[in-house]
């Protein structure tokens, strides 16, 4: 899968990734956009990346490296430990925006 968002983007959304080297962003960055395409409705193949899919691609980077700065938010002990990440909220809403529909009478 081809990555929603680049390591220039992130810099630029995110500025704690200036901090980063390229290869940790990448790798970030693809798993954000894995998870995030598991939730957004699916793009056509030719289809232009939204830039609200790009957010949330970068803010979902930020949380799943931020889950390995922590020590709560684990499942599991040990060796079977695991650090569970959800999209949050604003991730959510940058994927599948609410619709209003207005009726009248």
């Amino acid at each position: 899968m081809v990555p929603w968002a680049t390591p220039t983007q992130a810099q630029t959304f995110w500025a704690d990734a200036k901090n980063l080297s390229d290869d940790i962003l990448v790798v970030l960055l693809d798993a954000a956009t894995e998870q995030c395409a598991a939730y957004a409705p699916a793009l056509a193949v030719d289809a232009t990346v939204p830039d609200r899919y790009v957010l949330a691609t970068v803010y979902q980077a930020r949380e799943v490296y931020s889950a390995g700065q922590r020590d709560g938010d684990v499942i599991g002990i040990g060796d079977h430990a695991i650090r569970s990440r959800p999209l949050t909220a604003t991730v959510k809403s940058l994927l599948r925006p609410q619709r209003v529909s207005l009726r009248f009478g």
